[in-house]
């Protein structure tokens, strides 16, 4: 995860304002709704990283995600975090397996 997983490809968060809430899933359009809420800083962060990702070799995990604090191990920007961090709780039985694949 190294970009915080928002439910909409980096053409559509740079289109965001433009985009019917209604022609979106449930997620994708509350994921718009936070992306427009958000500080543009935030949004350039994200968008930098999307647009420059390159994929792990060898089909390995991603690394953490840019939000990730290392020392404190908590997302710095947790009230802006997409939908599938709200969906996955930090210590739930999916974020203990997602931990255990990615130190295998």
């Amino acid at each position: 995860m190294g970009f915080p997983a928002f439910n909409l490809m980096s053409q559509q968060l740079h289109a965001a304002e433009s985009i019917d809430p209604t022609s979106l899933s449930p997620s994708a359009a509350a994921d718009r709704l936070r992306w427009l809420q958000m500080p543009v800083e935030l949004q350039q962060e994200i968008l930098e990283a999307m647009d420059h990702y390159q994929p792990p070799s060898g089909g390995q995990l991603d690394g953490p995600c840019i939000w990730l604090d290392p020392s404190s191990k908590l997302c710095r920007h947790h009230q802006h975090r997409p939908q599938v961090c709200r969906d996955f709780p930090v210590g739930g039985i999916g974020c203990l397996q997602w931990r255990r694949a990615a130190l295998a």
